[in-house]
Parts: structure tokens; sequence; C-alpha cells
């Protein structure tokens, strides 16, 4: 894949040279790269890898040098912070005008719904508020005060454990199955709506448990779901849009020797360099 002379290729006209390479592999070796296939950070990676496999990583070095080559040019022209960031990329690329949003169409959005229409199921789940405790005794004399929701809250904001929901009253939320175990998510998922059920024990302390509302399993139509599939899709198409902008750059600024196949773009042949 590399030429016999002195130049591996072009960026922009640019040549990038073996001794360039050369100094390339050492850095990669003296890195990450060189720990994960047990080489060093000397010139010569041959008696380290053998020849076959020093070959194999010279052949990757040259693509990986052409590209970020490439990448750097581009950054430095865009005014991209962060190479590894495609979040820099876009905003540049956006701004300049060289990206321009795609938005999904609404064919491509339902598809999208039906392809993926497990992850916008809702679980049964249960809205719940509790008083945590450290012993029984304590629970059942508190279960005596806890009369309603309003007077668990109260309590809550007194007395609860849970630091995380005392502020809100004991409140925590829609509790789905599974993010509880054992007796605690079963009391809840078994308690009648507005009932002050307890003491609970679990691997906390004993809880009082009040369920608020109850939400069945069910399925979101698409019309509930259509503005988090376009935000999805959307960023979708701009990454999407990114690559194909940087596989356009790639192919339009490397040049490699005459005879030469293209290391980015297999089956690309490479040229001969013109001024």
């Amino acid at each position: 894949m590399v030429s016999d002379g002195s130049v591996i290729g072009w960026v922009h006209g640019v040549p990038v040279t073996s001794a360039a390479l050369d100094a390339y592999i050492v850095d990669l070796a003296a890195g990450p790269v060189g720990t994960r296939l047990g080489i060093t950070g000397e010139p010569d990676v041959r008696a380290d890898l053998g020849r076959s496999k020093a070959a194999g990583l010279r052949a990757w070095g040259v693509k990986a040098l052409l590209a970020d080559t490439v990448l750097r040019v581009e950054a430095a022209r865009l005014g991209v912070a962060d190479l590894s960031s495609p979040a820099d990329w876009l905003v540049r690329l956006e701004a300049t005008g060289e990206l321009v949003d795609q938005m999904p169409t609404e064919v491509e959005m339902r598809a999208y719904y039906l392809a993926n229409i497990h992850r916008f199921r809702l679980s049964e789940a249960r809205r719940v508020r509790h008083v945590l405790v450290g012993d029984r005794e304590s629970a059942e004399q508190m279960r005596k005060l806890a009369l309603d929701g309003a007077a668990l809250a109260q309590l809550a904001t007194g007395s609860s454990l849970d630091r995380g929901s005392r502020n809100r009253g004991g409140d925590l939320g829609w509790v789905e199955r599974g993010h509880l175990a054992g007796p605690l998510e079963e009391a809840i998922f078994e308690a009648d709506l507005n009932r002050v059920i307890g003491p609970v024990a679990s691997g906390f302390g004993w809880h009082l448990v009040l369920v608020e509302a109850v939400r069945q399993s069910r399925t979101r139509s698409f019309h509930e779901c259509r503005e988090q599939i376009q935000v999805e899709l959307a960023e979708h198409h701009r990454h999407r849009s990114w690559l194909t902008w940087l596989d356009q750059r790639m192919a339009e600024a490397v040049r490699v020797p005459e005879g030469v196949e293209h290391p980015l773009f297999r089956g690309l042949p490479g040229s001969p360099h013109r001024h």
C-alpha cells in the first residue's frame, strides 16, 4: 500500500512523508495502541512485532496519519476546537452552511415508529408516596397518624429517613415493576388507591406507603411519540450528513502515488500528484 518513495501521499497538495509516518508510528507505539499490541516506542518496531505485523501496523498507520492530517486541516479552517467531538464539527459546519438540516419525513417517522415500537411501550406503574423509618415499632406508631395522603406527606417531610424524597413529602414519583425488590414492590402493586399501607420491610428500613395513581401498561401512539421521533431522526440525519461530508473531504483532499490503492477508499486508485 505504501510507495517506496519518501512521500506516502498528499493532503490538499501538501506531501506527507515516510519520515512523518515513522514518527507517527513511534507516537502510536508509545501510547495505548502500543500497550495493546505489546510494542515499544522504538522507531524500528519490527523486532517487537515481527515482519508481517509491523507491515500491517504501517499500512494502518498510513490510513490513520492521512485521515488525521485531513481532520487537523479542516478543523483549523472551520475553527473546530475538539476534533473528537461530532457536536463541535456539526455546529461549525452548519454555521458555514456546509451542512444543512434535513428534517425527517412523515413516512420516515412512521416507519421508525413501527420498527422501534417496543421502545414506546409504557410499563405498568404506580405513583407512590412513602415514609421510611428505622424500626417497625416507630412505623406502627406513625401508621396511627397517617390517616390520608396529606398526613403521610407531612410525616415524610418531618421524619422520613429517605433524604431523596423527604423534601417532596415522600413522593417517589412513578414506580414501575422491577424498579424495587421484594415485599415492598409487591405491596405497592397490590395496594388499593389512596389507602395507607404498612409497615412494609425493605433493606432500607420500614415503610408506610400510599399509592396515589395507577398507570396501566400500554403502547404510546405515534402522535404521542412524534416529537421525540422527529428529534431522534433529525439528530441521526445530522451525524450521517457529517460522516458523508467527511468521506467527501477525505476523497477530495487525499492523493497517493500512482498505482497505489487509496488507503481510505478501497477501489479508488492513487493518481500522480500535480501542482
